[in-house]
């Protein structure tokens, strides 16, 4: 029996393979993007919180660097610029001040000192960036 083409079994064992190749590569692409988004909020976060320091030791006063995990968004104590927390994104803090049922702050000085504390940015359970204040110095490190 001289038989041309694909049996169903073939055909079937062929679309399976397709479609694992292709959800393992979207599965890829979406944690990439997720990464990058993560990065970026990390980032702009850093920014806020050394923008907090600056403006404490320019202006004499002690300013906040607050943090609401249940509204989502994080802001400089008196500014209204508010930086927005992706969903995707948990925050943990160890060692900052809490303000109120759900907000934590870091205090900076105008001596450059800070009340200290750590930043923790996790997706699910895992964290992908971790910064600390330094109480003695107000310093911003990453690691």
């Amino acid at each position: 029996m001289n038989s041309r083409g694909f049996t169903f079994l073939e055909l079937l064992v062929v679309m399976l393979l397709i479609a694992i190749s292709s959800s393992l590569v979207y599965l890829s692409v979406g944690r990439s993007v997720a990464q990058k988004e993560g990065q970026l909020f990390a980032r702009e976060m850093m920014g806020i919180v050394r923008k907090a320091r600056s403006v404490s030791i320019s202006t004499g006063r002690p300013v906040a660097f607050c943090i609401s995990s249940q509204d989502r968004f994080c802001w400089v104590e008196g500014r209204q610029v508010k930086l927005d927390i992706p969903e995707k994104i948990r925050v943990q803090q160890q060692g900052m001040a809490n303000i109120d049922n759900d907000v934590y702050a870091i205090y900076f000085y105008p001596d450059g000192s800070s009340s200290g504390g750590e930043v923790t940015l996790a997706v699910g359970h895992k964290p992908f960036f971790v910064f600390r204040v330094d109480i003695l110095t107000g310093i911003v490190t990453t690691g």
